[in-house]
This record gives structure tokens, C-alpha cells and sequence, in this order.
């Protein structure tokens, strides 16, 4: 027990430090582009964390699994390059009783990730999607940036002189071609961009107001003191943000027909929402597949080359089992079920395997009289 307890550490410490790597490495390279807005544009400081927080949940689906599979990999590199493994095995140990830390590892990441796929990730990927779509309605005071032509919305190009806090800016002028035969300019000395009915709205403080034909002929020209703008595209009477994106809704909503925007999209919500449930066993199979390939047989150091070209290839052919099933089931709904075969059948054959290593034996032979055959 004490040495499983001494190997559990280790695995645990490996895989935390695996996946703080990796999110750190994929953290910095998506959120170089919500940086750029606070930086240049005058976004909130507050929405750039906001976002690059609640999009971590989805990135661990993945590398939850791979950092789990690194850290049993070296782990044991290490064990057996210290011949810890080796004295275990002379003491008589099993390969199911050294194996014990490894599951622990699994099981432990696998309810995390359970957790995370049915209360983290809907919940977080909620606010991000909240905090992205406040950003884009209210894109002028975001985007807009000093003497730069702006094509706020679909006919309505902006131009500001200098852009002041809260909202405030300096020198409008306003080019709309949203309104079919009219071309309306618009200039003021002051406009302050705001939310109005859930759309973005500027309010324009001393100016004027043309209005030309589509010749460019003058029809009307009008001093104000006060005018009030929307900033909507064509059409667009509201701004409302629909939950439609998958990894936002609930797994129940996914596998509903009811809950689906469009019949359309039904399947590949199905086939997100049986993935959600399948996929935070991925972790559970890479360290089966790691301790399988260390354990199984007569552990030498001679033959760990070799093992571990095994164990790389039987994790990539795992995880490439898993995404071509959700592939399929997208496609094909009579499918879902090879989505949990990907997952049940390997793990159960390399849990007997650890469990029955007299299997592994036998098949060894067999194979081994085949050649000689």
C-alpha cells in the first residue's frame, strides 16, 4: 500500500504539471486575439479573463486524458529506470496489484471529467459565449479606433477623431446606406455609444444631418442639437443571442428532438451529446493502454523501446477510434453505439488482460505458433 501510495503522488503531480503545460501552451496561442482587443481597442480588461477562463473546461476534455497517459508513461520510465518496477515484481507482486495507483489515476480523472462535461463546461462556455456577444453588439465602442474607417455594420461605415472614455467620442461622422434610395451622412462633435433594447445605439450631440438620393443628389439637410442611432445591420430589429452553440447546452438538450433549433441539426447535437458522455472515459483507456504496455509480460529494460512504440501507437489509434466514431454518428445515427464501443470493449479487454495475465500469455503463444507455422 505504500508504495502505491508513493506511485499515486507521483502520477497525480505528473499529470497536474502535464496539463498546466498544456493548457498554458494552448491558452496562450487562442487568447492572442481576445488580448489584441483589450490592448488596442479598449475592451474591458475584466471580459479578456472572463474569457480566457471559461473556455479551459473544453480544452480539458483533451488534455485531461493526454496528461494522464504522459504521466503513467514516465512515470513508470522512471519506476523501472530505478528498478523500483523490477524489485515489485521479484517481491511478487502482480501486474493487477502494481496497476492499482494507475486506475486510481484514471478513476479519479474520469469523474473529474465526467463533472466537467456535464456542470463545468455547459456552465463556463455559457458565460464566454454571454461575454462574446456583448462584445459584438457593442462593437463601435469596442472596434472603432481613432481616424480608421469602420464598416460597423453591413451599410454603415464609421469614423471617429479620437475615442474618450466611457463610450464617449469625439468628431463622428456617420456613412449609412442601410435604407434603400437614401444615403444619409451624418457628423457630430460628440457621440456616446450605448445599449438600447439589447441593441448598440450612439447618441450624436451637435451635428447635421444629409440626406442624399442614390445619385448623390442633395435631398435634405438638418442641424441637431440631439440624434439618436442604431447600429443594427438591415433588417436586424433586435439583437438576441440564441444558445446554439453545443458545448453550452446541457446533454439532456442535446439528445432531445424538442430542444433542437432545427431538425437539421438534430443528429450532430446527438452525436455531441453521446460524445460528452463517452469522451471522459478517453482517460481511463490511454492509462490502461500505458500500464498494459509496461506491466504485461516480464518487465526488462531492454524492451522498452519497443514498448513504448506500442503504447504511442495503441494512444493514437485510441483517440483516433473515438473522434472517427463521432465522426460517424454525425452522419449516421445508427452509429452512436460504436462511439461507446470505442471506449468499453478496449478497456475491458486490457483491464482483463492486467486482471487474467495468463490471457496475455496464451495469446502470446498462439501467436508465436502461427509464425513457427
Amino acid at each position: 500500500m505504500q508504495f502505491d501510495r508513493y506511485l499515486l503522488a507521483q502520477l497525480m503531480r505528473t499529470t497536474l504539471s502535464v496539463a498546466v503545460t498544456l493548457i498554458g501552451i494552448v491558452w496562450l496561442f487562442q487568447t492572442i486575439r481576445i488580448l489584441e482587443i483589450v490592448v488596442n481597442r479598449g475592451a474591458p480588461i475584466t471580459d479578456f479573463f472572463v474569457m480566457s477562463v471559461t473556455v479551459v473546461p473544453l480544452w480539458l476534455t483533451i488534455a485531461l486524458p493526454i496528461s494522464a497517459f504522459v504521466a503513467v508513461t514516465w512515470v513508470f520510465q522512471r519506476a523501472l529506470a530505478d528498478r523500483e518496477l523490477l524489485v515489485m515484481q521479484a517481491s511478487g507482486r502482480s501486474s493487477f496489484q502494481l496497476a492499482r495507483a494507475p486506475l486510481a489515476l484514471g478513476a479519479i480523472v474520469t469523474l473529474f471529467l465526467i463533472l466537467n462535461s456535464v456542470v463545468f463546461l455547459p456552465l463556463s462556455f455559457g458565460i464566454y459565449k454571454d461575454v462574446q456577444f456583448r462584445l459584438r453588439t457593442t462593437i463601435p465602442s469596442v472596434m472603432l479606433q481613432d481616424n480608421v474607417f469602420i464598416d460597423v455594420v453591413n451599410g454603415m461605415t464609421m469614423l471617429i477623431g479620437k475615442k474618450l472614455e466611457s463610450g464617449l467620442a469625439q468628431d463622428v461622422f456617420i456613412h449609412d446606406e442601410r435604407n434603400e434610395g437614401k444615403i444619409i451622412t451624418m457628423t457630430a462633435k460628440v457621440g456616446k455609444f450605448v445599449e438600447k433594447d439589447s441593441k448598440p445605439v450612439v447618441i450624436l450631440r451637435d451635428g447635421q444631418r444629409v440626406e442624399l438620393d442614390p445619385n448623390g443628389d442633395s435631398g435634405a439637410t438638418l442641424s441637431f442639437e440631439s440624434h439618436t442611432v442604431s447600429i443594427v445591420p438591415k433588417g436586424k430589429q433586435q439583437s438576441a443571442r440564441m444558445p446554439i452553440d453545443m458545448n453550452e447546452d446541457s446533454i439532456s438538450n442535446l439528445l432531445d428532438p424538442s430542444k433542437s433549433p432545427s431538425a437539421n441539426y438534430f443528429n450532430q447535437r446527438r452525436a455531441e451529446g453521446h460524445y460528452r458522455i463517452v469522451s471522459p472515459f478517453l482517460s481511463l483507456l490511454l492509462i490502461l493502454i500505458a500500464t498494459c504496455s509496461v506491466l504485461l509480460g516480464q518487465i526488462r529494460r531492454d524492451t522498452w523501446s519497443r514498448r513504448t512504440l506500442i503504447n504511442v501507437g495503441g494512444a493514437v489509434l485510441a483517440i483516433s477510434l473515438l473522434v472517427s466514431s463521432r465522426s460517424l454518428a454525425t452522419t449516421t445515427p445508427s452509429a452512436v453505439p460504436l462511439l461507446y464501443l470505442s471506449m468499453t470493449l478496449p478497456s475491458f479487454i486490457f483491464t482483463c488482460l492486467l486482471a487474467f495475465p495468463q490471457l496475455g500469455r496464451l495469446l502470446s503463444t498462439s501467436l508465436r505458433v502461427r509464425r513457427v507455422a
